[in-house]
């Protein structure tokens, strides 16, 4: 019985996790191109990261991880770094910054 309630359970969360269009965020700093191959650098290694953490976030889905994050309080940061909206918000900063700079 649970395990066939699993799968709807897990489908139904992508969904209300897609639904809600990103909101931009007002406080974003303003491009500089004095550090933007250090920002880039920093971008890369964030997102490098932030895969990484999608592998290990696949964890919170399992039973035991879901119960887990849910009396820690991480079921949220692990589901939204899952759905891969962070590191296509890291790739759209990425290609602003060389847009805007004229870098490559």
């Amino acid at each position: 019985m649970t395990r066939s309630l699993f799968a709807p359970i897990l489908c139904s969360v992508f969904a209300a996790l897609t639904a809600f269009p990103a909101v931009a965020d007002p406080a974003r700093h303003p491009v500089n191109c004095a550090t933007a191959e250090g920002d880039l650098r920093a971008i890369a290694a964030e997102r490098k990261h932030a895969q990484a953490q999608q592998a290990e976030s696949i964890l919170a889905i399992t039973p035991a991880g879901a119960l887990l994050g849910l009396v820690a309080g991480t079921e949220q940061k692990r589901l939204k770094m899952l759905s891969g909206d962070y590191v296509e918000q890291l790739d759209a900063r990425a290609a602003e910054i060389k847009a805007t700079c004229g870098l490559k």
